[in-house]
């Protein structure tokens, strides 16, 4: 039993192999959300419209602040029935923004649900053509993990993983483009340190995306060798192979111990890194930014030339932090994509198997009685 779990995928050769998903991956999970085009379109327009309510909302607190705000302070009987309108108006927009990303999410669980579903019927379909020969090179556990880890997995990376990076992308352009509508000058500011934090978000990626690729392999060879152990608990009993059983379990054990932890420790820092970097860009924006409204330098804005006002500022520093967080968030997420792709490697590396082939020659027929 241990030799055939050991010759079907020896840890080395797991991990080896898991170095990389199987090419065609995405288009050919994408052939299964097909059917869901129409949906995926209205998805697409409210990611775009939880956006741009985001960037509104953002934008508009500069005319919030400089035309509504700072007047009032140095009236003596102030009127406040624009500067409420102006708050109904805001409120609207993050109301715009709700909506939308509730419209988009609950969307999107019925396609993950309905791909799902096309997936296992279709990975039980063909294991059910598979000769004998495939069940008894691959253990029942690492066959079972297809149809569990691995679809939840794809699960996650559909209903969440997915739409959180378009939506994550749109907001950063939507982000930039308001930035550079305010002031050009610390809209470049902003885009040199972005290609800082993009470089160590790069090699911090990289290693973890690395190590949560075989960590799905390494969880599919664990769960492998546990049911079989399991399945076969009498025959290692009569043998006396507990010892040898709770080694190689160890040493499994100890494989995915490791490519879990690596995975988790890249993984995990990812945010905090980009968040820190965040909140030392918005500081550094508070001071120069401060620094050239206090001296009145001239702007450069879309709108023309024009000095920093605090309804400005204010505005840019909230939109530095929305291009900055949906960047550590598209990191994060990237983690969870290549997970779902290792497994949908996973599964369709079942599904590609070759069928058994019925070259026999003897033709089944229904029994009938002759002569009573």
């Amino acid at each position: 039993m241990t030799k055939k779990a050991n010759q079907n995928s020896p840890a080395g050769a797991g991990r080896l192999s898991a170095r990389r998903f199987k090419p065609g991956t995405i288009k050919r999970l994408f052939s299964y959300m097909a059917e869901y085009r129409l949906r995926m379109v209205f998805v697409a327009v409210c990611i775009l419209l939880s956006a741009a309510a985001g960037a509104a909302s953002s934008l508009f607190l500069k005319t919030l602040i400089d035309g509504h705000i700072i007047p009032l302070l140095g009236q003596e009987t102030p009127a406040y029935a624009d500067l409420l309108r102006a708050i109904l108006m805001m409120a609207g927009i993050y109301l715009t923004g709700v909506l939308a990303t509730l419209c988009y999410n609950r969307t999107m669980v019925n396609i993950e649900q309905g791909t799902l579903k096309k997936i296992r019927d279709a990975m039980f379909r063909h294991m059910q053509t598979l000769p004998i020969r495939y069940f008894d090179t691959h253990t029942h556990g690492d066959v079972m993990s297809r149809y569990t880890n691995d679809t939840d997995t794809l699960r996650q990376a559909i209903s969440q993983s997915f739409p959180q990076m378009l939506s994550s992308s749109v907001t950063v352009m939507a982000a930039f483009c308001a930035m550079l509508y305010l002031s050009v000058g610390l809209a470049l500011f902003v885009a040199v340190f972005a290609l800082v934090l993009l470089k160590v978000m790069k090699m911090l990626v990289g290693r973890s995306s690395k190590y949560f690729i075989r960590q799905q392999a390494d969880l599919g060879e664990v769960n492998g060798y546990i049911e079989e152990m399991i399945s076969g608990q009498k025959v290692v009993k009569v043998f006396c192979h507990e010892e040898s059983a709770k080694r190689v379990f160890d040493e499994k054990n100890e494989v995915l111990c490791h490519s879990a932890t690596q995975a988790g420790k890249y993984g995990n820092i990812t945010m905090p890194v980009v968040g820190n970097m965040g909140y030392m860009l918005y500081v550094l924006l508070a001071i120069v930014g401060g620094a050239a409204g206090i001296a009145e330098l001239p702007n450069l804005s879309l709108t023309g030339i024009n000095t920093l006002t605090i309804g400005t500022i204010v505005s840019f520093l909230t939109l530095s932090r929305s291009f900055i967080n949906p960047i550590g968030q598209i990191s994060m997420q990237f983690n969870m994509v290549v997970m779902a792709l290792a497994g949908a490697s996973r599964i369709f590396d079942l599904m590609d198997e070759e069928s058994e082939q019925d070259a026999g020659y003897v033709t089944l027929v229904n029994a009938k009685t002759e002569n009573g």
